[in-house]
């Protein structure tokens, strides 16, 4: 039982290890020769785990193999356009503006109704709205409607917004995440007693408040504006906006701010 267990766990490691090479990308949206590496990565796992007779290696390395492979395919998808249209064949027009292209779905093997489901999980329902359908390399399919069924912008309408910020999570489940304040270049310990302050109203800023106050929150995230987003557990959400002064930035950060101040 002890072998079996552990067996399990070193190639549960190995794969894991073998999915993180390949990248996020695999997770999300699979090209075909990454789908046949990954569903081969799945045969090739069980049989060690299942088979104890079977050497553990004999596992290990032919994951180890798959990577490589996977490495090289990648690198030749990278490099060159003939490579990477044999590997992962090349996006198709099905719908242009004469209209669908039967010829094209005859030899992607696609019916007119499966055609229609996808282009309703897009939420186009007429047809004549569509001005192109592209088939893409990871079979998902793409859009362009024609210019009068485009979507109206702000700008468009001359309606002036503020640019969006990226939200950083700095607090979850009562425990800073220090690594996001660094990504921001900010003093963990003086933003989160601006956002106790607004919170509490209590004024000191000592290690110890701080650290029994932080326990309290389950999830808080801050943009580079200082807009906050923050809920207490068992509380509901809130929003509000804390000052981001120049205390908050660390001594790195105050020096990259003021040689961008200078050169503006």
């Amino acid at each position: 039982m002890v072998n079996i267990i552990i067996r399990v766990l070193i190639i549960y490691i190995v794969v894991i290890g073998v999915m993180r090479l390949m990248g996020k990308r695999q997770i999300g949206e699979m090209e075909p020769f990454e789908l046949v590496i990954t569903l081969i990565i799945a045969d090739l796992a069980t049989i060690p785990m299942a088979e104890q007779t079977i050497p553990i290696w004999y596992g290990v390395i032919p994951l180890l193999v798959i990577c490589v492979i996977h490495y090289v395919a990648s690198l030749l998808t990278k490099t060159s356009p003939v490579m990477r249209d044999i590997i992962s064949g090349k996006p198709v027009i099905v719908i242009d503006d004469s209209g669908i292209d039967f010829t094209e779905l005859k030899k992607l093997n696609i019916s007119c109704e499966e055609l229609m489901e996808a282009l309703r999980n897009l939420d186009y329902f007429d047809m004549s709205e569509i001005g192109y359908a592209i088939l893409e390399r990871n079979g998902k399919i793409t859009v362009i409607p024609k210019a009068a069924n485009m979507p109206v912008t702000r700008e468009d309408m001359k309606i002036k917004t503020p640019e969006n910020d990226v939200f950083y999570t700095v607090v979850e489940n009562g425990k800073v995440l220090q690594k996001n304040f660094n990504e921001m270049g900010l003093l963990h310990g003086v933003v989160l007693a601006l956002i106790l302050h607004h919170t509490t109203g209590n004024t000191s800023d000592k290690q110890h408040n701080i650290k029994r106050h932080i326990r309290d929150i389950n999830f808080c995230s801050l943009s580079a504006s200082g807009d906050v987003y923050m809920q207490k557990i068992g509380g509901s959400a809130e929003n509000f906006k804390i000052k981001i002064t120049p205390e908050c930035f660390t001594h790195a950060q105050q020096e990259e701010n003021a040689k961008s101040a200078q050169g503006a």
